[in-house]
């Protein structure tokens, strides 16, 4: 019999603000029962420490819901990139650089799971994707520690798809407005081991009034592309969420 519901509960080590999680983790939790490349929409911020549903719909989607709260829809999707040039060695260093250095930045969410300034080496992902110097990319280097591993050796997808998250907010290059992840889409073509040094690049792909888009991929040591991301993002204009937000986060 075909699978048609399963539970799950996000650890609070994987938040993005302090009191709800990743986006990008998230989403590659749930992204699980399509079994390949999925388009995951965000409905509601994801629950911590908080038993969470999925259930299958009567249109072969999935729904992960907690309490009455629909906090996700789910579904098999397919990326389209068109990646520009990537950034020498020398510039992607001086692009984390320059993330780390912009308070500003960094400021927003630093307790983030993947790129949170204030989680320490080996529980924060700590990808730290800032502009390159010159042309569109945002990009770091990132190696996937030993505790990222699944059964059989190789990074969790979740947590690709984590890594696939943020850099693909700060390529939208919006000072200081915050944005919250509305849809990721994201294709695994091989998921790494642990230690291998990958590099995560980001680049901006439009925009239609608060809906922000852009594109992510994370590449292997032969600069060949591993994992590949389309995210939706909408601008916060709410005064008094943000406050709360920066306030929770401070």
């Amino acid at each position: 019999m075909a699978e048609t519901s399963r539970s799950v509960i996000i650890d609070s080590r994987f938040c993005g603000p302090k009191s709800s999680a990743n986006g990008g983790y998230t989403a590659g939790l749930f992204a699980k029962v399509v079994g390949g490349a999925a388009e995951v929409t965000l409905k509601a911020p994801p629950p911590l420490d908080t038993p969470i549903k999925l259930r299958k719909t009567q249109d072969g989607a999935w729904q992960a819901v907690c309490g009455e709260t629909v906090i996700a829809t789910v579904r098999p999707g397919a990326v389209e990139i068109d990646p520009p040039p990537l950034p020498d060695g020398e510039a992607i260093a001086a692009a984390r650089e320059r993330y780390v250095k912009d308070v500003e930045v960094t400021s927003m969410l630093p307790y983030c799971f993947v790129c949170g300034v204030k989680r320490e080496p080996g529980d924060g992902l700590r990808i730290f994707c800032g502009p390159a110097a010159e042309g569109p990319v945002n990009a770091d280097f990132w190696t996937p520690a030993q505790d990222l591993a699944g059964k059989d050796g190789l990074v969790r997808a979740q947590f690709l798809w984590a890594a696939l998250d943020c850099p693909s907010f700060f390529a939208l290059r919006t000072g200081t407005s915050l944005g919250l992840l509305g849809r990721l889409t994201v294709d695994i073509k091989r998921r790494p081991a642990p230690g291998e040094r990958l590099i995560a690049a980001s680049w901006r792909t439009g925009r239609e009034g608060r809906k922000h888009f852009s594109a992510s991929a994370l590449y292997d040591q032969k600069r060949d592309m591993i994992a590949a991301a389309n995210a939706v993002w909408i601008e916060l204009n709410d005064p008094a969420f943000l406050a709360r937000l920066k306030a929770e986060n401070a």
